[in-house]
């Protein structure tokens, strides 16, 4: 499964390459919940807590960091 969504992540990030920058934020917000699902699919396969640990601290500085780039777009504009 982690590998499957793994290959989500591929046109994620050329939506975010070539793309407006709306479309590229929205997609730069998939791309986060991606990766934290596939740390969480991790954790689960190896039994090793530090993924779930990562996880958790990888989905609020994603949201934060996108918040901030999307303010400083507006700002720009």
């Amino acid at each position: 499964a982690a590998t499957g969504l793994l290959v989500a992540v591929v046109p994620c990030l050329l939506v975010a390459a070539r793309a407006r920058l709306e479309s590229a934020l929205a997609a730069l917000e998939l791309a986060s919940i991606l990766c934290t699902t596939i740390l969480v699919l991790l954790c689960t396969a190896t039994g090793r807590q530090p993924f779930v640990d990562l996880a958790l601290v990888f989905l609020p500085l994603a949201a934060v960091g996108s918040l901030v780039f999307a303010r400083m777009v507006e700002d720009d504009r």
